[in-house]
């Protein structure tokens, strides 16, 4: 009989345990994974670049995008489920090429010597359209 009462004593304990590890003071939620972008770096062959951004006519450069989200973190880690988008307008004025199994990495060529803007956007799939950035100047420079 003394069996059941020691038992029921553990059990008491054992829960009072794991209340007290389980709430705390110093409690609080786990951050969500934030993947929304808030700003980005472009990179051209490496070199971190600043707008108004500028090519060369006939001059293919591989571009590579920095996201980063309101916590100041680099989503470099979710690249192989989401997607960037660099459009050039005109669209005369290069041409943009996906570089495989990268998708925040593009070869870019400019095409004619002229000047437009440059547009990143970001999503969960290739047409990368869930966050759109504001357009950048751009000019390519005639070929030396």
């Amino acid at each position: 009989m003394m069996r059941l009462p020691r038992i029921l004593h553990h059990a008491a304990v054992a829960t009072a345990i794991l209340g007290l590890a389980a709430c705390g003071d110093s409690e609080t939620a786990p951050a969500a994974d934030d993947h929304t972008p808030v700003s980005y770096t472009i990179l051209f062959d490496g070199t971190a670049a600043t707008a108004p951004y500028t090519l060369t006519e006939g001059q293919t450069v591989r571009v590579r995008l920095e996201f980063l989200n309101a916590a100041g973190e680099n989503l470099d880690a979710v690249e192989s489920e989401h997607f960037a988008r660099v459009t050039f307008t005109p669209p005369s004025l290069a041409t943009v090429s996906p570089v495989a199994d990268h998708h925040f990495q593009f070869d870019v060529t400019g095409a004619a010597a002229a000047s437009g803007t440059l547009e990143v956007g970001f999503g969960h799939d290739a047409l990368a359209d869930e966050t759109t950035f504001p357009a950048a100047a751009v000019t390519v420079q005639p070929a030396p």
